[in-house]
């Protein structure tokens, strides 16, 4: 067995003396969503209060009329004779599929390669005592490693595409249940479905639960011993296999800590109240940069108010960032400590690995 108060103790170690890890894991933060959503109770908010004085404010009145303006002129025409623009509701898709394709490849290069930065730079540290530097650490970071991982984590989500059919299928028996004249049948039918849907549930958490707890294993395999993914994954599963009690421990006590963690953070967040009063100027101002960015270029081609929806669009994100920026940076410290935990459980099991075959007896001529 492992030490597991060596291993918490050392992660805990490393978390607070290797600052540059916090960058990584404040993009971890950001493009895992790991972090709450909160934010919308306040917008809210806002919307009724400017709602009140909306009749004293002539710049509002007159953003109104442009708003109802350009609706009745490029909106109501589209949903009164959608057939005849078929052409551009197509181009409208193939547009926000583009975009949205872009920004899940950026989300998804700066994640996978921040992670495998933290747990290369991890590595390197207790090997060497070597503390690199951003840049040095991103370098780590791009790598074949990132990409065999992104493949990993694609391989591993694979098997829950099959429940897609399974409950397609069990909501067909129960609608042909529901329909059909024998009551007998609809019984049966909708206590059947019910029954295996709660089985399917059932199987979906415990598999859930077990490749989240092997792909720990597969993309340190991949990541420390530059393995390909095939090697990852028998290198994996023979380490955990070997070590299961070890493993099943530590994912116990990772468990306790994570829903620790989140009960503290759901008191945090309300904690910080003042702290969001005190960033909510800085969050308008660094909001406002690329939203009035993204409003010249769209007024060189576009009309108000479609001008100042898509710089608002544009602008929220940066304002979210910077207004919960404290839960980021707890959410980013939560996901280093946990790397580091797993990376150096990996390492301690990959050392005992390597004893074992010394301590085995001789053979007797």
């Amino acid at each position: 067995m492992i030490d597991f108060g060596k291993i918490l103790k050392r992660a805990w170690q490393i978390l607070w003396n290797y600052k540059v890890l916090w960058i990584f894991g404040i993009l971890l933060a950001v493009t895992g969503g790991s972090g709450s959503n909160p934010g919308g109770g306040n917008s809210g908010t806002q919307f009724n209060a400017n709602n009140n004085n909306q009749g004293n404010n002539p710049s509002l009145n007159q953003f109104e009329q442009q708003l109802q303006q350009w609706f009745h002129l490029n909106i109501q025409p589209l949903l009164q004779y959608p057939g005849q623009h078929i052409g551009l509701f197509i181009g409208i898709g193939l547009a926000l599929l583009l975009f949205v394709l872009i920004v899940v490849v950026i989300l998804a290069i700066v994640r996978y390669v921040s992670e495998t930065a933290v747990i290369r730079m991890v590595n390197e540290y207790e090997q060497s005592g070597l503390k690199v530097s951003f840049s040095q650490g991103w370098k780590m970071g791009w790598s074949r490693a990132a990409f065999r991982m992104w493949l990993i984590d694609l391989i591993t989500s694979l098997p829950f595409l099959i429940f897609i059919p399974i409950l397609a299928g069990l909501g067909l028996l129960v609608y042909f249940g529901v329909t059909s004249a024998n009551r007998g049948f609809t019984a049966v039918s909708i206590v059947a479905a019910i029954g295996f849907f709660f089985l399917c549930v059932l199987i979906f958490i415990l598999l859930a639960v077990l490749l989240v707890m092997l792909r720990k294993f597969f993309v340190r395999a991949t990541v420390l011993e530059n393995s390909s993914v095939g090697d990852s994954f028998r290198k994996g599963w023979q380490m955990v296999k070997r070590n299961w009690k070890s493993t099943a421990v530590m994912w116990l006590i990772m468990l306790g800590i994570g829903i620790a963690y989140a009960i503290a953070m759901t008191i945090i967040f309300f904690l910080l109240i003042p702290v969001y009063i005190v960033l909510l100027v800085p969050a308008v101002i660094v909001g406002a940069i690329p939203g009035l960015i993204v409003f010249g270029i769209t007024s060189i081609f576009l009309s108000s108010p479609l001008t100042w929806i898509l710089g608002l669009i544009a602008a929220l994100p940066f304002f979210f960032t910077v207004l919960f920026a404290p839960l980021i940076l707890i959410s980013g410290w939560y996901i280093l400590f946990e790397s580091n935990v797993w990376t150096l459980t990996y390492r301690e099991m990959k050392a005992l690995d390597n004893i074992a075959p010394t301590t085995m007896p001789l053979p007797v001529n």
